[in-house]
């Protein structure tokens, strides 16, 4: 009976085979984060000439590697047989028949020349009364029509669990709250940021602010010699002395045309005149505005008459100079801004949440950020935006958090980790990741009854807590459940499956 374990993973291997390794039978363990296969295919001694890879990486040869690496969550198929983060496996696939040149993937998951895939990938509906879940499938309710729950696995004897390896651990219900980790950036606050590009071409003169100065508003930081700025107040001037000058005329034709010396036609075109001047007058000073001058430098200028070319360029805002592309002597065009003015006491976190996690991060939840350049110094804040689209590149979902810095120690661009609290502490039965097995379609944990007698039990998962992951049904709490060994278990229970295992499995009642 020594062997017994041998002739059962033997068993999967053919199975394993046949399916392609990674079907709508997939063999994972749920949310397993583990590394790629490293494959060396340097020595005779560790090759396997019949699927073209390393025999220590072969899955098909070794197929206990898929329980040990786990489940690879970015790509949906067990780690080992992932030929997405370990090409090396490729050539084992198409050593088997089951690599579709075509498309770049294994022929058994190819939906385009596979159509009856569909079906068999397709979400599993959710049991009575329960709402439908259409997130991964580690996440899906139990299908109604699956008999799974109904079956027994039994040993022939007690020592049978200990000889194959089988672990346990009693279900707990613990207080936990849910976490979502992401990537984060730290970057300006955008409300308080200002980007100084002049509005005119020109001559930069001088420059009389630098990195990190402090600024209030109307502070001066450069000055350019531009022609077409001198141009703008010349033609301001021009404008106002046409309009006074139809005004007199307008009033000159009034009184001659009271005094009888004088038509009503030469009355008409004054006021003409005097209309398309009073628009030239403000287009002008629309224009000096459009170029950043005030209604009080406006004034000023009508006022002095000055046609200085000197462009002055004033902050907006208070806050300090975080960027500087002015260099005496260049030319500024209105393409490019010169400075950037920040107010640092306010900074804006930006998070990539991972497409599996969006869902769950909303405005209002509060996150802890771990800075990479202060370890150990965490910051706390609260997500204030969510964006409504995914970035088409990374597939990630950003979202925004305001942070306080009085002291100015946040800079932008620092990396930090987010954890984002997206639900409260709260008694939760869980289990370990390693107890809950896919048995093509449900989730299933194998609860033991006796020494021998162990049944399937259908369980729909919540969220993942480190490693634990939480049972919304299926478990109350103080069952004893296979961890270690789970895998081993599903594979006797998978319809269809070929040869004898370790145990018997019989109908239930």
């Amino acid at each position: 009976m020594k062997s017994m374990p041998m002739i059962f993973l033997g068993t999967w291997a053919v199975m394993a085979v046949a399916a392609g390794g990674c079907g709508n039978r997939a063999t994972d363990e749920v949310g397993a984060d583990t590394p790629a296969v490293a494959v060396s295919g340097d020595g005779a001694a560790d090759w396997c000439a019949e699927h073209a890879i390393a025999e220590s990486a072969c899955p098909f040869c070794n197929p206990g590697l898929v329980e040990e690496m786990g489940w690879c969550a970015g790509h949906d198929v067990a780690e080992a047989l992932c030929w997405i983060c370990n090409p090396a496996v490729i050539p084992a696939y198409e050593a088997v028949g089951d690599w579709c040149a075509g498309h770049g993937l294994p022929e058994s998951r190819c939906l385009e020349c596979n159509p009856h895939l569909v079906d068999a990938n397709a979400e599993v509906p959710a049991s009575a009364g329960e709402p439908s879940d259409t997130g991964p499938r580690y996440r899906r309710a139990p299908s109604v029509t699956c008999t799974t729950q109904f079956l027994t696995l039994n040993f022939e004897r007690e020592t049978i669990a200990e000889e194959v390896g089988l672990e346990h651990t009693e279900v707990a219900v613990r207080s936990v709250s849910r976490l979502v980790e992401c990537n984060a950036v730290l970057d300006y606050d955008g409300n308080r940021l200002a980007r100084l590009t002049p509005p005119v071409g020109g001559l930069i003169r001088s420059v009389t602010r630098d990195l990190g100065d402090r600024l209030e508003p109307g502070d001066l930081l450069a000055v350019i010699v531009s022609p077409a700025f001198g141009a703008a107040k010349a033609a301001y001037l021009q404008a106002l002395a046409s309009e006074a000058l139809w005004a007199r005329n307008h009033e000159r034709e009034k009184d001659l045309l009271a005094r009888g010396a004088a038509t009503e036609r030469d009355l008409l075109a004054a006021e003409t005149n005097l209309a398309e001047s009073r628009i030239a007058r403000s287009r002008a000073e629309q224009e000096l505005a459009g170029l950043g001058l005030s209604a009080a430098r406006i004034a000023e200028v009508a006022r002095s008459g000055e046609t200085s070319n000197e462009y002055p360029v004033t902050t907006p805002i208070a806050g300090i100079v975080v960027e500087r592309n002015a260099v005496v002597g260049d030319f500024a065009s209105a393409a490019s801004p010169l400075f950037a003015v920040a107010d640092v006491t306010r900074m804006w976190a930006r998070l990539d949440v991972y497409e599996a996690d969006f869902r769950d991060v909303a405005v209002g939840q509060s996150l802890v950020l771990h800075l990479a350049g202060r370890p150990g110094d965490p910051v706390g804040a609260t997500v204030t935006r969510v964006a409504a689209h995914l970035d088409p590149r990374t597939r990630t979902l950003q979202a925004r958090a305001e942070l306080v810095n009085p002291d100015g120690a946040l800079r932008a661009n620092m990396f930090a980790r987010a954890v984002v609290t997206v639900r409260e502490a709260r008694p939760t039965v869980v289990v370990p990741r390693a107890a809950v097995q896919w048995e093509g379609c449900c989730n299933v944990v194998f609860v033991r009854e006796s020494a021998t007698t162990y049944r399937p039990t259908k369980v729909h998962l919540g969220p993942a807590a480190g490693a634990l992951v939480e049972v919304r049904h299926g478990l109350q709490g103080g069952e004893t459940v296979v961890t270690q060994g789970s895998f081993l278990l599903k594979t006797e229970i998978l319809k269809g499956s070929i040869g004898a295992g370790c145990c018997e499995v019989q109908p239930g009642t």
